[in-house]
């Protein structure tokens, strides 16, 4: 009996390369990931924050690929994920601004120039907030004035001006106790 005679074996090699694939892909994701945080100073809990959600989007694709090639057809497939996609939004409708702020922060995380201990101005008019950052979380940028922290929802840092100020602070890497990558 020959292996290619077999009907499973072509069911089996396509979950072995889609399985490989994804070990692999997540592997370098989660490495560039490591050396963007490691070259812009980022605390290491920001940076798993950014891989854990980077994970659960390649597992949501790798579990699509695998519908498909257990033999449901596309439609099939995207009926599923349409389907939990519409739930989720009705279930979320509320809750939009969660997504935006942890969409903002994987942007942020990427392609902003300022981290934790730039002394920063967040430009909203008469509403305009300035402090040094303490920390970037999934949801908020909090600052640091003198005694008082504020909080700062990451979807409004991302569509607003942030100036970042001169200040006689610590770097960056002073201030995280080491903790940075």
């Amino acid at each position: 009996m020959s292996l290619t005679g077999n009907s499973e074996f072509p069911l089996l090699l396509a979950i072995m390369v889609v399985s490989v694939g994804y070990w692999f892909v997540r592997k370098l994701m989660l490495r560039l990931v490591t050396r963007v945080g490691r070259e812009k100073h980022i605390s290491r809990r920001r940076v798993q924050y950014v891989q854990y959600l980077l994970t659960i989007m390649l597992v949501v694709i790798a579990l699509g690929v695998f519908g498909v090639i257990a033999g449901f057809g596309y439609k099939d497939v995207g009926l599923v994920f349409t389907s939990v996609f519409a739930v989720l939004g009705v279930a979320l409708f509320a809750q939009w601004s969660i997504l935006s702020n942890v969409t903002a922060s994987v942007v942020v995380f990427f392609f902003f120039p300022y981290r934790v201990g730039d002394h920063v101005r967040i430009v909203d008019g008469e509403n305009s907030v300035e402090g040094i950052i303490d920390e970037i979380t999934m949801f908020h940028v909090i600052l640091s004035d003198g005694d008082k922290k504020i909080t700062y929802p990451n979807s409004l840092v991302f569509q607003k001006a942030v100036v970042i100020t001169p200040d006689n602070t610590p770097p960056a890497a002073d201030k995280t106790d080491g903790d940075v990558l």
